[in-house]
Formats: structure tokens, sequence, C-alpha cells
């Protein structure tokens, strides 16, 4: 009889399999990284969506003939939702906060973007604000911390930081006594408090770019001013914040901007003018495609680099909007169409995926072709979920847009992308962008206490293995920490860190949903993402690439009482080459133990079956290697009918999912 579910090994194999299962970790693989259309729109947007089609194909015609396909350097950014100031304190401050900002972080992980952006509006951190008609002092201090603590997250996984920091939203921010707190201030009150905040910012937080504003329409009419800045007057305010950011000593980092809305009417005027008030680039918002807002945009983006001054796009999305809706409004009337609620629950319905991934498409190849510092999408939930139109009947706009955002969070923990957002991840792909994969089968849903490996570049500054147990945090000055889809951080323990590659294990305990590993390597931080769920089955192979002959060996019991253990492999060769060694399963009662990773989360043993050839068995044993972290082992008793078998696939099951194919060879 067996010894042992397990399989009892005889003295000298283990040590077989402990050279097998590092030589297994220390070498891996490599792993290999829509016409838009109107007529899934319901009859009430038709006229919408064919306009904006046209809009966005004539775009695309002046790309394909303008741009000559090269690529310069960007920074592709998107909002952090979840960090907005908009939000009010009540949510700054929440307890779990902190943790939505590390799942969203997590998302843009997911994406591949270089940036994030966070807008921080006067006045949250503007320290005289707080005890205004009842505001709690203490509360400064914590809203600093938390925006300290993001910047600080987002720079360990190498993403840049860009801060818009104009005004708050009253009707957004409800918590906070804004409309009154404007109404107290004389507009010099309201620039000074806009430099210090400015300066805060700089100082405290350390973003890499701040825009001081790109609507002074908006910003006029949240103050609750009669009359928008005039271009003069908004130039004449940012001056003043960059002398006093001058005079603080920043100069340089951040690199501060501001800049006007596309569909601003004397939009000309603005740039001139603040091409003249000491800030080092213009940001510019983009929100419509209709009446010239989108094919004006290079030519503003012309004005800014005849100016001196490079170009920025801070918020960009296509807000589905008809040309007669814009027509004939002020320069007021037009943002309160861009923001109404009736074009918010407008863009939530998911028939519009098509036009906005092609919008992004679009932008991205404009801020390639006109050098732009970065471009930053808003709103990004976009990227994750939309709403059913269908789904809609009955539901206000505001239930439309809660169930959307709802969706969009659920979906970002899973890392399950949008049509959008899988375009969005497309456009700005990096050839560097780190990718992490089952080390056994390179698989890129993996599981806790599965191990995994990160290719990529400039990983480590050198290549450096663990020797014995406990696994260590820290190889080489090189640590990841793995952040899970609720925010919880851990460290994760260290087989080998080199420049372009890391194995490690990804702790047990975690939520499934997606996770990202960030990298901390003396050249800077750098963040991979992917996702997980409680089993994900991968088995080795002899040639440490996922296919061809198996990593494991035959156990027969004999009728006499000895076992024998056999590898089911030979390798030889160099470089190597892997070949099967055929075994019998007549010999007495045999077992195929097969080794892989990301296997012991099953809920039970009923759970895992081994198909062999064209039969499917039930696992024996399913579980851990006792004292080899991440690894797995599958047992399954082999019937004498498979006799002669020859070369046959193996593949191990755990409740309908399947892990790699791999082959033996059965005499």
């Amino acid at each position: 009889m067996f010894a042992s579910p397990k399989f009892e090994m005889k003295a000298g194999y283990e040590s077989m399999l402990r050279n097998l299962f590092l030589c297994l970790l220390l070498i891996g693989f490599s792993v290999g990284h829509a016409a838009a259309q109107c007529s899934a729109a319901p009859s009430t947007y038709s006229t919408t969506c064919t306009e904006l089609q046209n809009y966005l194909n004539s775009f695309q015609s002046t790309l394909n003939s303008q741009w000559n396909g090269q690529k310069s350097a960007v920074d592709f950014s998107g909002e952090l939702l979840n960090a907005d100031a908009n939000r009010g304190l009540t949510a700054i401050l929440a307890p779990q906060a902190f943790s939505e900002v590390l799942v969203e972080l997590n998302g843009y992980a997911e994406v591949g973007t270089q940036a994030v952006t966070i807008a921080i509006g006067f006045p949250l951190l503007y320290q005289p604000f707080y005890g205004f008609q009842g505001t709690n002092p203490a509360s400064y201090n914590q809203v600093l911390t938390f925006y300290q603590n993001v910047v600080n997250e987002a720079h360990k996984r190498g993403l840049k930081v860009i801060v818009e920091s104009s005004v708050l939203f009253p009707n957004l921010a409800s918590d906070l006594p804004l409309s009154a707190y404007y109404a107290s201030l004389t507009e010099a009150q309201i620039t000074a408090g806009r430099a210090q905040t400015a300066q805060v910012i700089a100082q405290q937080l350390q973003p890499d770019f701040i825009n001081l504003g790109s609507e002074p329409d908006t910003q006029s009419e949240l103050l609750g001013f009669v009359q928008e800045y005039t271009p003069q007057e908004y130039a004449a305010e940012i001056s003043s914040i960059v002398t006093q950011l001058r005079g603080a000593g920043i100069n340089g980092k951040p690199l501060v901007g501001a800049g006007c809305g596309t569909w601003q009417m004397d939009a000309p005027d603005y740039i001139t003018a603040l091409l003249g008030t000491g800030i080092d680039y213009l940001d510019f918002h983009i929100y419509a495609v209709n009446l010239g807002y989108l094919t004006d945009l290079p030519t503003y983006i012309d004005m800014a680099h005849t100016g001196g001054k490079p170009a920025a796009v801070s918020e960009a999305w296509m807000k589905k909007v008809s040309d007669a809706q814009l027509q004939g409004q002020s320069e007021y009337g037009i943002i309160q169409q861009l923001s109404s609620d009736q074009t918010q629950t407008a863009d939530a319905f998911s028939f519009w995926a098509p036009l906005d991934a092609q919008f992004l498409t679009e932008m991205v190849d404009l801020a390639y072709w006109k050098d732009l510092l970065y471009l930053s999408p808003f709103p990004t939930q976009y990227f994750y979920s939309y709403v059913e139109y269908s789904q809609s009947t009955g539901l206000s706009s505001q239930q439309i847009q809660q169930q959307g955002l709802l969706l969009a969070a659920t979906n970002m923990q899973n890392g399950t992308l949008s049509l959008t957002g899988q375009a969005y991840s497309t456009a700005v792909a990096s050839p560097t962008r780190p990718v992490t994969a089952s080390t056994a089968s390179g698989a890129t849903v993996v599981a806790p206490g599965s191990v995994v490996s990160v290719f990529g570049t400039s990983l480590a500054p050198s290549s450096a293995a663990a020797f014995g147990l406990p696994l260590p945090n820290t190889l080489a000055n090189v640590n990841v920490t793995v952040t899970d889809s609720h925010g919880t951080q851990v460290a994760a323990p260290l087989f080998y860190v080199g420049p372009t590659q890391i194995n490690a294990v990804i702790p047990s305990g975690l939520n499934p949903g997606l996770i990202a590993l960030t990298i901390s390597a003396p050249a800077g931080g750098v963040t991979s993402a992917v996702r997980t769920t409680s089993t994900a089955p991968g088995l080795f192979a002899a040639m440490e690439d996922g296919v061809g002959v198996a990593a494991a060996q035959a156990v027969t019991n004999q009728s006499s009482g000895a076992q024998t253990i056999t590898d089911t492999f030979t390798c030889s060769g160099n470089p190597p080459t892997c070949s099967a060694v055929p075994f019998s399963v007549t010999n007495g009662m045999t077992a195929l133990v097969l080794y892989g990773t990301g296997i012991r989360g099953r809920a039970s043993i009923s759970d895992v079956t081994v198909s062999v050839g064209k039969q499917t068995l039930p696992a024996l044993y399913a579980g851990p290697v006792d004292d080899f972290p991440g690894l797995d082992q599958v047992n399954v008793l082999l019937p004498t009918s498979l006799a002669g078998s020859g070369s046959i696939g193996v593949t191990v099951n755990i409740s309908g999912t399947a892990s790699n194919v791999l082959h033996v060879a059965i005499q």
C-alpha cells in the first residue's frame, strides 16, 4: 500500500526535487504581450452619435495626413477618482478612502499608464479655511497626510503625479460650506489662497506637475462671479500665483501650468495672455468634439509651442452632446450643458464604448503627434464599466450614474477592463511595461500562495538568488510589495531578482481580484498588475517553458512492498533539451506525481481532477509540498488501461479551470 496520500519519497529524491525546484525558479520563459459605429445607439441618441462619429472620422483623416507616426515621449495618465477633492471632506477622510486609492492605483497598473492625475482644488489644502462655519481645524493635517500618502504610493509605483489645483465644486463637495466661503472672499483673497494652496502642494506633496487651472469660465461660475474672467484677469491671477511659487524657490520641480478649455470662445486670447505669466507649460481641457472644439486643439498646441512652451491635456473626454445643444450658447451655457445631469447620464451608456475608444485612441495619437507632456482622460470609470441602456428604464439620472460607478468599482477590483479601457491600454502600451505571470504555466491569472515571474527591464541592478528558508523579502536591495483588491499591502517572498526577471511568491491570504506588484529598486519604482483567483493551476515543464514534457515523477508500489520512483523526463546538451522517459503502469499500483503552483487553494480534493489522455481521473492529493514555498503537488493513480499509450497529454482541472497541457510517455 502507499505510505501516504502524498506518496512517500525515498532518501535522495528530496534532494533531487529541491534541485529541480530551484532550477525552475531561476529560469523563466518569455510571455508574449475597431471601427466605431452608431448602429447600437437608441433613436434618442442616433443624431448625436452620427454627428460625433463624423467629427472623429474627420479628425482621424487629419491625423493620417499630418502625423508621420513617430511617437514622442508622453506621460499617459488618468484621474484618480477616489482621491478627487471634489468628493468632499467626509469621503477623503473615510476609513476606507486610502484603500480605495490603492485599488485604483492597481487599476492604472493594469491599464499601463505612466502617471496619475489628482484634483486638489482650493480651499481643501488651505489651512485658513478650516474653522470657517464649523469646519474642524484638525482636519487640515489629516487631509494633508492623506494626499502625501497618495502621492507617495504613486511615486513608489514609478508613476508621475499631476495635480490639478483650481477650485472645488460646491455642488459636489456638498459637505463643505464652499459657496458661503467663496462669497466671503475678495478676488485678491481668492488669488492669495490659491497661491498658498499651490505652494503647499508643491512643497508638501511634491508632485511632478501642477496645473493651476484650465477652465477660467468654470472657475468663474463656481466662485459665483457674474462675469467670467477676461483673459487678462485670469492671466493676472495665474501670474500672481506663479510669482509666489518662484519666490518660494519652486522652479522646475514641479512644472507649473495653466490653460483653458477648447470650447472657450476667445481661447487664443487666453493662450496669448497666459504665455506671459511665467508658467512652464500650457494645459488644455477638451470635453466636446463638436463645432471645431477638437480640430482647434492642434492649433492651440502650436500656439503654445510658438510661444516657447510645451503643452499638455489634463482632462479629456467626449461628452455626448449634439451641435444643436451647443450652438448659440454663452460660455456659461456651454459648461452647464457639458456638466448637466442629462449629459453625465448619456455618457454612462455602453453603446458609446466604441466611440469613446476611438476618441481616446485619436487623443493618444494627437499626444504623440504634438509632443504633449501628458494626456489624462477623465472621467475614468468608463475604463472599467458602462451601464446597459436597456436596463436603465425607470431609473433616475442619479441612479444610473451611481450604478455605473458601482459596476466600475467591482470591475476595477476584478481587473476587468471595458472596451474603452482596453483601447486606451493598447494605445499607451510601452514595450518596457512589466508583465506578471505564473512561473509554471505563463498564465496571466494567478493564485495567492503561488509562484510568479515578473518580466521587464531594469527590474533590479544585478542578479541575486535566495539560499535557504525562509525566503527573504529583499534581494539585491530590491523588494516587492503586493497590494490586493481591498488595499491590503504585504511584502512578497523572493526567490530570485535580476534586471529582466523577478521570481516571487504571491502571499497567501490576499483578497482575490486585481493585485499589483510594486517593485522598489534603487533605479526607481515600477508596478505590474495581475488578476488573482483562489486557484489558478499551472504545471511545471521540464524545459521551464510551460509546454512539452512534464517535470513529474512516476511512483510505483510493487506487490513485494518495494516502492520505485522514476523521473518522467531527462535533459541533456547545451543548450539543454528535454525528452520524456517512458514508464510502466503494469508493474504495480502506479501514481503520477505532478508539480505545479496555484493549486493549494482548492476548496475540496473532489474539485480536482486530472485529465490523462482521454481519461478524467480523481486526484489522490492536491496541495502544497512541505518546505517548498509556492510549490504544489498533484498525485493521480493511473489505471493499467493506459498501458501502451505512448506520449500522452496531462492536465490538472480545478472546478472547471484547466492548467497548461504537458506530456508524459507511458509504456
